[in-house]
C-alpha cells in the first residue's frame, strides 16, 4: 500500500502522549494512527 507523508498539528502534550503511548505498544506512531482513523472513517461510513 502506498503511504503518503502528511504534516499535522497537534497539541505538544498530546503528542508526547501518543508517542508514549505508542512506545509501551511497541508499535510505529503511522501505523496506530492510521488504524485510528480507519476505525473513525468506518464508524461514518
Amino acid at each position: 500500500m502506498e503511504k503518503k507523508t502528511t504534516s499535522i498539528k497537534v497539541n505538544p502534550d498530546l503528542w508526547k502522549d501518543f508517542k508514549k503511548y505508542a512506545i509501551d505498544q511497541d508499535r510505529d506512531l503511522s501505523d496506530i494512527l492510521e488504524e485510528m482513523i480507519r476505525k473513525k472513517i468506518g464508524e461514518i461510513r
